[in-house]
């Protein structure tokens, strides 16, 4: 027993222990009660403060969104101020500060140092000597650019190892994000470990389809006063999650393959509330319906249809150096004409098909008769923005999209000599930021290039008109104004 008290744990076991013993008890020998857990009006997290004013008084009311204890997010119920426990809500406070955005870069190899002795983690907790032994084998392969793999028998701290280790390189300003991925029956016990042992703001990516949008919506990231996540930052420091959700589900983790749905369902108006897959099945199909009518280069619909279809092991496509995509772009309707059909020798097997059927998807009649008008504008405008990415832009399209300046970006500009330019003003740093405004806000988005802090425009002019950046922001399929230029 004197062994045991020695556990700073100790008596959270005993707790977990004894609800399991009653519990079971439960299962077996009354049926037809229902056990109360206690851990039902425990508050877990806060997600969200709102403030009001009492309708009769005038008074301003507090109320805490509150995610409790063994209950899914979607259980989360609004809570008066003085129901909710000071302390959780000066740990939501804490994460609502803005963290100073600094990327810390690995230490140099000679740089580690064996730790001695255990530090104190959170709650007086200490590593034993044989934990301690194995996170400063964590450490050393981290240092030294290794990967490596702990194994040890059950129940002697793996996950405690593991954790301290990532504690001991956020405590060296490598503040993550960190990805934990474990079988589902393992995840709280990750969440509990972290709790115990860190200061860590750890968060359990899973559940059902309302859950996971309320992590998304109030875990994962910051947002400006309008709501608007802000890129280039997240929320937490960890987020715990299954392989399963990775592969299927996780838009802040997983690599988008070829589209960013996001952007498209942050801009557009849709009728139907709409998730990413189905943003991504929808684009499938509207490309497959206007390859299917294309009348131009061959070598564009080659590349479309490379483009679109699904690679077998899930990973995006590499297309940089596909044959035709360097070549001058073909104007207007002026191309050879094919048959009114897909001439491709993967027809046959893209059995993909079937569920992006632009037949099937494409309901409106109207549009689709728009839309096979249009199919060369959309491919070429397509092939072009993959061709801005992956041969102009290159590393600084990710860097441009997360919100880097474009001043702090490398781009490789052709010699250019500014003889006939728009305005005076206008020189190389105004390409860049033209190129960069082209793949981040689209085509002839120019309010939304203008209005864009991280590009030279807002500095140089100032802000667009409110109404015409507003009208541009409603504008959902870009060729709305195509046949007035094809035929001017």
């Amino acid at each position: 027993m004197e062994e045991l008290e020695k556990d700073p744990r100790i008596a959270q076991k005993i707790k977990r222990f004894r609800n399991k013993q009653a519990q079971m008890k439960h299962i077996f020998t009354e049926p037809d009660e229902d056990l109360f857990n206690p851990d039902y009006v425990e508050v877990d997290r806060i997600l969200e403060v709102a403030h009001t004013k009492d309708a009769e008084t005038g008074e301003e009311v507090t109320h805490y969104l509150v995610k409790w204890c063994s209950l899914p997010y979607e259980e989360s119920t609004w809570e008066l101020e003085e129901d909710v426990d000071p302390a959780k809500v000066k740990e939501f406070e804490s994460l609502q500060v803005l963290p100073e955005i600094k990327h810390m870069e690995r230490p140099a190899s000679e740089s580690w140092q064996k730790l001695e002795k255990s530090r104190e983690y959170k709650n007086n907790n200490q590593l034993r000597e044989y934990q301690l032994e194995g996170m400063n084998w964590l450490l050393f392969n981290w240092y030294n650019r290794k990967n490596c793999i702990l194994a040890d028998e059950m129940g002697l701290g793996k996950t405690i190892q593991s954790i301290t280790f990532l504690s001991e390189i956020f405590l060296r300003g490598v503040h993550g994000p960190f990805l934990i991925i474990a079988p589902l029956s393992t995840i709280t016990n990750w969440e509990r470990e972290f709790r115990t042992w860190t200061e860590m703001n750890a968060i359990v990516y899973h559940g059902s389809q309302i859950s996971r949008q309320m992590i998304q919506q109030y875990e994962m990231v910051y947002r400006d006063a309008q709501g608007n996540p802000l890129s280039g930052v997240f929320k937490f420091h960890v987020v715990i999650t299954t392989f399963e959700m990775i592969l299927a589900d996780c838009p802040e983790l997983k690599k988008i393959h070829w589209g960013r749905w996001k952007d498209i369902l942050t801009h557009g108006r849709f009728k139907w509330h709409l998730n990413e897959k189905d943003m991504e099945m929808i684009c499938r199909a509207l490309l497959v319906y206007c390859v299917k009518h294309y009348k131009g280069d061959e070598k564009i619909k080659s590349f479309i249809w490379e483009l679109i279809t699904p690679t077998k092991d899930g990973q995006a496509q590499t297309l940089q150096n596909h044959s035709g995509l360097s070549a001058p772009v073909p104007r207007g309707r002026k191309g050879k004409k094919t048959k009114n059909q897909l001439l491709l020798p993967e027809l046959k097997n893209a059995d993909w098909l079937a569920t992006c059927n632009p037949e099937v998807v494409l309901h409106d009649d109207g549009y689709k008769k728009h839309l096979k008008q249009h199919c060369n504008k959309v491919l070429l405008r397509v092939r072009m923005l993959y061709y801005l990415k992956a041969e102009i832009l290159g590393e600084a399209a990710d860097k441009a999209f997360e919100g880097t300046p474009a001043r702090e970006l490398e781009v490789l500009l052709p010699d250019i000599d500014y003889v006939e330019i728009p305005v005076d003003w206008w020189d190389a740093e105004a390409d860049k930021s033209l190129l960069i405004g082209v793949f981040k806000h689209g085509y002839e988005r120019y309010n939304a290039m203008r209005a864009d802090p991280a590009l030279c425009f807002l500095e140089k002019v100032g802000m667009p008109d409110e109404k015409s950046l507003s009208a541009e922001q409603g504008v959902t399929d870009g060729t709305s104004d195509i046949p007035e230029r094809q035929h001017g």
